[in-house]
């Protein structure tokens, strides 16, 4: 239970973060989305980094639950997959990605908000018993 409360306190507060950035420099995070993306050495070396973050959740939080404890599992799976289009598929990531962060911007921003404040609130409230 304490590692679930790690989590979901980390993966809040970091969404949250990254949901506040959003709101408040949407056109230099578009640039920078569109630069990242036309480096195939970045997309590999946060593809690295999403695969390592994700297996070590999967791997260290292996909650399979309709809860906020399962939503931390989820996003682990997330990570890896991510990681996984990162390494296997670095020129179709390349072509998508700026697209598909500019024309679904505020979609990602409210997914990122709403599941931050949930796990934030989640790791935050919870009881550790």
């Amino acid at each position: 239970m304490e590692l679930s409360l790690f989590l979901a306190k980390l993966l809040g507060v970091y969404l949250l973060i990254i949901a506040a950035d959003m709101l408040f420099r949407k056109s230099e995070l578009e640039k920078a989305v569109k630069d990242f993306a036309s480096s195939k050495g970045l997309l590999l070396l946060s593809g690295s980094s999403s695969l390592f973050v994700g297996l070590a959740i999967i791997f260290a939080h292996p909650v399979y639950a309709k809860s906020w404890q399962g939503l931390v599992t989820l996003l682990g799976y997330l990570l890896v997959v991510r990681g996984m289009m990162r390494f296997a598929f670095p020129s179709l990531v390349q072509k998508k990605i700026s697209g598909i962060f500019h024309k679904r911007y505020w979609i990602i921003f409210f997914a990122f908000l709403i599941v931050g404040f949930y796990l934030a609130y989640m790791g935050f409230t919870s009881s550790k018993y």
